[in-house]
């Protein structure tokens, strides 16, 4: 018995140096590597704290953090390689994002059946910009002056553009701004259109100066 133990033992032994499984002094527990680096391999904390990385500790790669238990503050990190505190993306335990800039995808190769939008205006009429103070987690009501935001009504949008809502499990409207700066753009457009006609009849009717090139 003492013999297959032994021999259980050193199975274990070897397959836990294989895998580069660790547990630390601290408790917490290193993955794909045996360093207890926060900034090397999968780092896994008693306190729930997440840390993913390379196990390569010969060149610098960002770092993933994810921290639960955080309503108010960071749950999901990206931070800067070598320097946990320079977060250049984060989630907050609310579902607040914040980041350092942001690129979608808009390739006309990907776009199906493009056509031009008529009267942007109509749809800019019909929705309201409003201050607000947003109601966060479940019945911890407002949290003062101080985090006040603006926005619009998603339920007032959906009326007049739904492509541009779409709503969770729980049936929680979400909007989507990036399409509303498209009928901004469309918006404007028209504008300049109608004031460029419009001064060419007061310049004909000799009521405006000619615009100088």
């Amino acid at each position: 018995m003492k013999r297959i133990l032994l021999i259980i033992s050193i199975m274990l032994f070897t397959l836990a140096v294989q895998a580069q499984i660790k547990m630390h002094g601290d408790s917490h527990v290193s993955i794909g590597t045996l360093s207890s680096s926060w900034d090397t391999g999968t780092q896994i904390y008693p306190s729930g704290r997440v840390f993913f990385n390379t196990s390569d500790t010969t060149h610098w790669h960002w770092v993933t953090m994810a921290t639960p238990g955080c309503p108010t503050g960071k749950c999901w990190i990206v931070t800067y390689p070598g320097d946990k505190y320079k977060h250049l993306f984060f989630v907050s335990g609310y579902g607040y994002v914040y980041q350092r800039g942001r690129y979608t995808a808009s390739d006309a190769a990907t776009q199906m059946d493009p056509s031009e939008i008529s009267n942007p205006g109509a749809v800019l009429d019909s929705i309201t910009g409003v201050w607000y103070t947003p109601i966060d987690g479940e019945g911890d009501g407002a949290k003062g002056g101080e985090n006040r935001r603006v926005g619009i009504s998603a339920q007032e949008l959906k009326r007049v553009l739904p492509e541009a809502v779409t709503d969770d499990e729980n049936g929680l409207l979400y909007v989507d701004y990036d399409a509303l700066t498209v009928f901004l753009i469309e918006t404007v457009k028209e504008q300049r259109r109608q004031i460029t006609t419009m001064r060419k009849a007061l310049e004909d009717h000799g009521l405006m100066e000619p615009e100088k090139p």
